[in-house]
């Protein structure tokens, strides 16, 4: 089941919102903060859109590469650094999804909130103006 966590990972690193997709349960759960979005179109819809307005916003924002921490034999912890470069300041983002496997795809995608690293992400949009 690792392997599929993985494979999440390194889509998501390489913007591959298909193969996204055929890593989601029909009825895949993905949580961030109170908002909930169901099926695997909502959810890669939230994941492009998140890219684009990323890129949109941003003088560059490029991926790191994802690693997977084990949590059970079926949760796994998805790891992601994310380099944002505006108004000529860099910044990194960490960020972690837990994931839930079942019968070889992922049934719940919860985002795991992190307040001193949205803090360092709010400080840099509001140096570099976007805030």
């Amino acid at each position: 089941m690792k392997e599929i966590a993985e494979r999440f990972g390194h889509s998501l690193d390489q913007d591959d919102f298909v193969t996204t997709r055929s890593l989601l349960s029909p009825d895949c759960e993905y949580s961030i903060g109170r908002e909930r979005l169901l099926g695997p179109a909502e959810i890669t819809k939230s994941y492009e859109e998140n890219m684009l307005e990323g890129r949109n916003k941003l003088d560059k924002l490029t991926w790191g590469k994802s690693w997977v921490e084990p949590v059970s034999t079926s949760e796994f912890y998805v790891h992601f650094t994310d380099y944002l470069v505006h108004n000529g300041q860099n910044h990194t983002h960490k960020c972690k999804q837990k994931l839930s496997i079942e019968n070889g795809l992922i049934v719940r995608i919860e985002h795991i909130h992190d307040e001193a690293e949205q803090g360092r992400l709010d400080s840099f949009y509001q140096l570099v103006g976007l805030k």
